[in-house]
């Protein structure tokens, strides 16, 4: 029962911390075809999950339902292409890419702020990354 109510405040935490970075990037977002910016995103995404499984003390098995349940609402994305984008995410994790260790930082530091500036910027990191692929 503990990791049940876990995983539901897990899912309901993450989803409110990704559709406030999501809602600070620019309009279009969900429908770019760029994949750098769709890695950047995804990673973002599955590193904030990954990192609040793990505050919360959840398994692999938990947090990889829940990364794939969160990913795919948020994103409005079929089981399947979620299934086949988490499936890259442990590889690009293991080589420590940027977009995940930036996302599993935010949803952290946006719990534990203390102002409603401080949540903006942790949430606001989102776009940051994007900012920067665009220059790049």
């Amino acid at each position: 029962m503990h990791n049940k109510q876990n995983t539901e405040a897990v899912t309901k935490m993450t989803l409110q911390f990704l559709a406030e970075s999501i809602g600070q990037c620019p309009a279009g977002l969900e429908s770019s075809a760029n994949r750098d910016i769709v890695f950047a995103v995804l990673g973002f995404q599955y590193g904030a999950v990954r990192s609040a499984t793990y505050v919360a003390g959840l398994d692999e098995k938990e947090s990889a339902g829940i990364a794939e349940e969160v990913i795919g609402r948020i994103n409005g994305m079929e089981r399947k292409t979620v299934t086949a984008f988490l499936a890259i995410m442990p590889m690009l994790a293991e080589k420590e890419y940027p977009p995940i260790g930036i996302g599993e930082k935010a949803i952290i530091g946006f719990y534990n702020a203390d102002t409603e500036e401080e949540k903006q910027r942790a949430a606001g990191s989102l776009r940051e990354i994007l900012r920067q692929i665009d220059e790049a």
